[in-house]
Parts: C-alpha cells; structure tokens; sequence
C-alpha cells in the first residue's frame, strides 16, 4: 500500500468552499499523512492572518483537520536523511526552499508519495498532483 503525505497546496485547496474536483475527490478516497512542517506552514499562513475573524476560523478549521488526520511527526532518522540530501549534488546547484527540502526528505526516509501541485520543488521524491492526475518521478518532469 502506498503511503501519502499532503504538501500545504493539496490542504489548502479541501478547505475552500469550493474546492478543486478532482483534489476533493482524491482526498476522500485516500488515507493520508499531514508532515509537521506542512502544520507550521499551515500556523504561519493563520498567524499572518489580519482579519481576527478569519484567524479564528482558520484556527478552529486547522484543529477540526487535525482531531481527524494523520500527523507525521520529524524524527532522528528524518533529520540525517535531509541533511545527507541538502548536501547532494543537484540540490547544491539549485537549492531548495526550506518547507520543500524538509517534505522531500520525510517522503524519502518513509517511502512515501508526496501529494502536490508543485512536482518540480521536489528532487528526491515521487510527487502526485491530484489536479491533472499525474505523477512525476524524482528527477524527472513528467511520468
């Protein structure tokens, strides 16, 4: 069975009234892990949140999701698996975000499928985009 963790687009996109088909749908049908990291980025997005009102409902959504998800924590393990891939050569030449490099590694060290609108911020990981279906490949731009 394959494993899946959400990037902060896909959690994103099933909280709005109306969110993309096709991710909604994939979402339902699947079991999924949320990454720590996607959580804090998910707290940042809430935190920068001016209108009091949205905040608290931002924060009262992030709670219900999380009563009701599976949260992938980082471990010892993880830790030495992103720093052995920050320091390879492709990501050297074209480094990575911090939020995309930690998610790469957690999939990597958990032989997991990252879930994502955004395939090509990922080097070492698979990477499926429920928007279009597809799935891309580490090092490669399409599959």
């Amino acid at each position: 069975m394959r494993r899946f963790i959400v990037d902060t687009n896909v959690v994103s996109e099933g909280w709005k009234d109306n969110p993309d088909e096709n991710v909604a749908k994939w979402m339902n049908r699947h079991d999924y892990f949320v990454p720590v990291p996607v959580i804090a980025e998910l707290v940042d997005g809430i935190e920068r949140e001016t209108n009091p009102a949205n905040q608290l409902r931002l924060r009262t959504q992030l709670d219900v999701f999380l009563s009701q998800t599976l949260v992938l924590d980082w471990d010892v393990e993880t830790a030495f698996t992103w720093g052995q891939l920050r320091n390879c050569p492709e990501v050297k030449l074209k480094p990575q975000p911090l939020w995309d490099s930690l998610l790469d590694a957690m999939a990597v060290r958990y032989n997991a499928v990252i879930v994502s609108r955004n395939a090509s911020d990922f080097r070492h990981a698979t990477v499926f985009d429920p928007w279009t279906g597809s799935e891309h490949l580490p090092g490669k731009t399409s599959a």
